[in-house]
């Protein structure tokens, strides 16, 4: 142990500041797990450090006095940033022994990123263009045939790409990896021409046995985007640069499947630690990615437009979690700290950009099996006494406006005003007779706060709640989650409004297909066959207003989003993801 941890000991045993404290050297040894004679040496040290004042006793048995003099706060931010004038990020690690003291922590984001970062020139004005900001959750997996997620998918999105793109305000889809593509009459029969010259971060040339093998991992279990395999007959190279797609059916909307995530291209070999530190052909290549950073690095190589930032770089701070006292927010999930975090008074120095999230956090009860699948009346009951506009006055944070549909541009006037009165006459009504409900989650995006609020509304009620608290990979298992009688989701949004109604309802993901009904999920496989985008996005939407009137799905609020960066970073578009796209930003360096 060093000088400065041998002080934190003292201060934790202690705890007072400026005020004698009787103590033996003997306790003092067993307070500092060390020797007599290494303890005299460390007082002696503390002193010269102008850290304590020492008195010691007079005469064998008698007590010594010490006085803590100098805050330890103080002292860590001192030799943090004495370490970050060599190495962010040695001084990153450094600062992390002393993640149990949130002031400490807090004091040392806002000046590492606020102040330090923002007055070096190496990364606006010099050979570097880079982006720093801290995040509190890892990213071990960045292979989107394992991971379905909003931060996920983002950081995704810039390191991979697909055979064509979905551009939302052309409403249609423009060529990406594929120049071309043409389909027969009747749609079953798809045919992409892929540009030359497109290599894959680590040197190959993308072609289309690559495409194909994309595809093709999609049908073994794991995937996540198996789902869209369920449309695919086969996919066969015709030549180097042309693939071939024989479907099961028509799909007259395949391209949207193509240019989601799970379309992304990746290289048909085995490559080492794939998942962790993946290959695409994306703007940006994973240079690292550990416990401490993830480093995007912006590819040189790139077939299209290369990025004006040459670095993103996030450092991971997983207290930043549970931070809440610093803030003006108070929800744990009020930022995505894709720039700066928050800190008001320094905000006058940066811009805010800031927009309400188009997904929704969701309550899905289980219409399947148990209780709830066969009582409407319980299921009314629990839709009117949860009331939006209360969870988000309770809870605060980024909780922003109620939602009542899964998307917010369909949201309108049919909506259901909600009445706890109503509530409590269901109950009555329904078979509950005391039952206890289990509700599940994962943890992250203010779900803990989401559910104890939940249980605590319902309880009020009279209904029983038990919550489960499982990793989110672990959630989306079947044989862990249909016996849940309620499940606590966000519902992410797509650029396409209609694969997002395919991924909700088709998606093997989905935590509401998994409480959905047999019926339902024959009816949602009907409607898939042959139909046109527009009827099968109205077909699809008048499903969820079908399960919202029967109560089995219960939207709750939408987020409202912030980016906040200095003033001479330009290109802040927020998608609909919540995150801002790193291949628009660049510096305006006067």
């Amino acid at each position: 142990m060093n000088l400065l941890e041998h002080y934190e000991v003292l201060t934790y045993h202690l705890k007072e500041m400026n005020k004698d404290i009787p103590i033996t050297m003997n306790t003092l040894a067993n307070v500092l797990s060390c020797t007599l004679r290494n303890a005299k040496v460390i007082v002696r040290n503390l002193e010269g450090a102008g850290w304590i004042m020492w008195k010691p006793g007079q005469g064998r048995g008698h007590y010594s006095k010490i006085r803590l003099l100098a805050n330890l706060d103080d002292l860590v931010m001192n030799k943090a940033k004495e370490i970050a004038l060599k190495s962010i990020d040695e001084s990153i690690t450094y600062i992390r022994k002393f993640s149990y003291y949130p002031k400490i922590q807090q004091e040392f984001i806002d000046w590492i990123f606020y102040s330090f970062l923002d007055e070096s020139n190496d990364y606006k004005e010099g050979e570097i263009d880079r982006l720093q900001f801290p995040s509190y959750r890892t990213l071990p997996v960045l292979d989107p045939a394992l991971i379905n997620r909003r931060t996920e998918n983002h950081f995704m999105r810039h390191i991979f790409n697909q055979l064509v793109t979905y551009d939302e305000e052309k409403n249609q889809h423009l060529p990406q990896l594929a120049h071309h593509w043409r389909h027969d009459h009747n749609y079953t029969t798809w045919i992409f021409y892929l540009r030359k010259n497109v290599y894959f971060h680590h040197g190959k040339e993308m072609t289309a046995d690559d495409v194909c093998y994309s595809i093709e991992r999609h049908r073994n279990n794991f995937s996540g985007y198996q789902w869209m395999t369920d449309f695919i007959h086969n996919v066969l190279p015709l030549n180097r640069y042309t693939v071939k797609f024989e479907l099961e059916s028509s799909v007259p909307y395949f391209l949207h499947l193509v240019a989601s995530l799970g379309g992304s291209v990746v290289p048909n070999e085995k490559i080492r630690n794939f998942k962790r530190i993946p290959i695409g052909t994306g703007p940006f290549q994973v240079r690292e990615n550990n416990k401490e950073k993830l480093i995007l690095q912006a590819f040189k190589n790139y077939y299209d437009i290369r990025p004006l930032l040459d670095e993103v770089s996030i450092y991971f701070f997983p207290w930043l979690y549970e931070n809440k006292d610093t803030s003006p927010f108070t929800n744990e999930n009020e930022l995505n700290f894709y720039h700066y975090p928050y800190k008001q008074k320094k905000l006058e120095y940066f811009e805010q950009y800031k927009v309400i999230d188009r997904g929704s956090k969701q309550l899905i009860l289980n219409m399947n099996r148990g209780i709830l699948a066969y009582d409407p009346l319980l299921r009314k009951a629990i839709f009117h006494s949860l009331l939006p506009e209360k969870l988000i006055r309770d809870l605060k944070g980024n909780r922003f406006i109620p939602a009542s549909r899964m998307v917010s541009q369909f949201e309108d006037e049919r909506s259901i005003d909600r009445d706890f009165s109503i509530a409590k006459i269901c109950l009555k009504r329904s078979s509950y007779n005391g039952e206890q409900l289990n509700l599940f989650t994962y943890n992250g995006a203010g779900n803990e706060s989401d559910v104890k609020w939940i249980q605590k509304e319902l309880q009020q009620l009279g209904i029983k709640v038990s919550l489960h608290f499982l990793p989110y990979e672990e959630l989306h298992k079947q044989h862990l989650v249909e016996h849940a009688d309620m499940l606590l989701e966000e519902q992410l949004t797509d650029e396409s409004l209609l694969y997002t109604y395919l991924s909700t309802f088709k998606g093997n993901q989905s935590l509401l297909r998994k409480h959905l009904p047999d019926c339902f999920l024959k009816e949602i496989d009907l409607l898939l066959q042959s139909r046109r985008e527009y009827d099968l996005l109205n077909s699809l939407k008048d499903l969820e207003d079908r399960v919202h009137k029967q109560n089995g799905l219960n939207q709750l609020y939408r987020l409202q989003q912030f980016a906040i960066y200095p003033r001479n970073l330009k290109g802040i578009h927020i998608n609909a993801l919540g995150w801002v796209d790193y291949t628009n930003l660049w510096y305006l360096n006067s």
